[in-house]
């Protein structure tokens, strides 16, 4: 597929950036201070043993010198070797090869792969097990398909809570559960239709129906019933 009008490889971003930082050192006189309205370059390291699709989310876990440089380390979701989380990013337009160094979208829009499924906007969106795709879950918030290819979406970042009922079969402790989530009216909460699993961290089971706030954990929906 034909490149679309501005895009650029990292290796030639690295080299603008290079060649504007070295222009800078050699002039003399005080200049005045500009704005900046164009983002650095946010380099990545894939330390994964895959290909990283262009689009396709990945998850932080570190960062990476090479050549005296410092990249940010990524892997494919989902990595527990670290004691935290990491945070996710959404690679550019080109895929990464294992090994190699790629760069990750500004935002505050991204473009995304989806794992295919049909969704409404306002639907949360998060990391796929061993994938780079976005599918159910927390840290995205669907706005829209995207006309780059098949399955590739807009989101915008969001990690705010949910009000949702649990279903009929409760929550079981220290297990996961469907939720389903209200939705917004001008007064109170309505009942809505887009249902997420969730999970009950707790040693005491969730009610059946019961009224739930699910929170954004470790890219995981956790649920909390309210009295």
């Amino acid at each position: 597929m034909a490149k679309e009008i501005g895009y650029y490889s990292p290796e030639l971003a690295k080299r603008i950036k290079d060649n504007a930082l070295a222009w800078e050192k050699e002039r003399q006189a005080t200049q005045p201070i500009f704005r900046q309205t164009t983002p650095n370059p946010v380099y990545v390291y894939n330390a994964s043993a895959h290909q990283i699709p262009r689009f396709g989310c990945m998850q932080m876990v570190g960062t990476q010198v090479i050549d005296g440089e410092t990249f940010i380390k990524v892997d494919r979701p989902f990595d527990f070797t670290d004691s935290v989380m990491g945070p996710f990013l959404l690679n550019d337009m080109e895929a990464i090869e294992s090994n190699e160094i790629g760069m990750a979208q500004f935002g505050p829009v991204f473009r995304a792969v989806s794992d295919g499924g049909t969704y409404s906007v306002g639907t949360r969106l998060g990391p796929v097990a061993s994938s780079f795709e976005l599918g159910k879950g927390p840290l995205f918030t669907y706005i829209g398909d995207d006309d780059f290819d098949d399955d590739v979406i807009k989101v915008v970042p969001c990690e705010t809570p949910l009000l949702a009922i649990a279903t009929s079969g409760g929550i079981g402790a220290n297990t996961s559960g469907t939720v389903t989530s209200k939705a917004p009216a001008s007064g109170n909460w309505t009942a809505g239709s887009v249902t997420y699993t969730a999970w009950n961290p707790t040693g005491v089971a969730i009610a059946s129906n019961a009224l739930c706030l699910i929170y954004p954990v470790d890219a995981k929906w956790v649920a909390l019933e309210l009295c």
